[in-house]
């Protein structure tokens, strides 16, 4: 089962922090500009970006353990 988690692990690492915020922008502008599909409550922009930021907040503690190392 440890391949698993690496192969969970990688994919999440393709995604850095310039695509992660350009993933927040988008939500907001499709949101603001009235092109967001409602109707999916799994799916709503506050959600998503709360995902995102919660990726983001990952992506920097890996980084700043790889640093401190």
């Amino acid at each position: 089962m440890t391949g698993a988690a690496s192969n969970a692990e990688a994919e999440t690492t393709m995604l850095d922090k310039r695509d992660i915020q350009t993933l927040m922008y988008c939500i907001r502008v499709a949101e603001t500009t009235g092109q967001w599909q409602h109707g999916y409550p799994a799916r709503s922009p506050n959600d998503l970006e709360c995902k995102l930021a919660e990726l983001l907040h990952q992506i920097e503690a890996r980084k700043s353990i790889r640093a401190a190392a």
